[in-house]
Formats: C-alpha cells, sequence, structure tokens
C-alpha cells in the first residue's frame, strides 16, 4: 500500500533519520525507501533539529 500511494505522487517530502542512525526494519519503512530508490531522485535535504528533511521528484 505504502509503495502504491508513492507512486501516484510527482513529489514526496521524507522525514528521516540523523545520519549514523541505523536504518528501520520494519516492512513499511523498508518499501518506502524502495519505492524512492526505485522511481525517485533526491532534490534535496535540510537537517532540522537533527533529523533530515528531503524532497523528492518522481524519474520521468
Amino acid at each position: 500500500m505504502i509503495r502504491a500511494r508513492l507512486l501516484t505522487a510527482h513529489r514526496v517530502v521524507v522525514l528521516r533519520d540523523p545520519v549514523g542512525q541505523p536504518q528501520d526494519p520494519a516492512p513499511g519503512e523498508v518499501a518506502r525507501r524502495r519505492a524512492l530508490a526505485a522511481r525517485f531522485e533526491e532534490w534535496g535535504t535540510r537537517t532540522v533539529r537533527g533529523a533530515r528533511v528531503s524532497v523528492y521528484a518522481r524519474r520521468c
């Protein structure tokens, strides 16, 4: 369901863990990371209070 919803968007804003933190092994998080890697390109990331906020755009 997460993958399907992501693929309907042209841009996605993602709240990410700080650099160096282990990746969340939850199935939904794994699906999100895979969909982002396969279909989206990271356009920018800012660090806000320790967390990272990234904007992804769907590849053409």
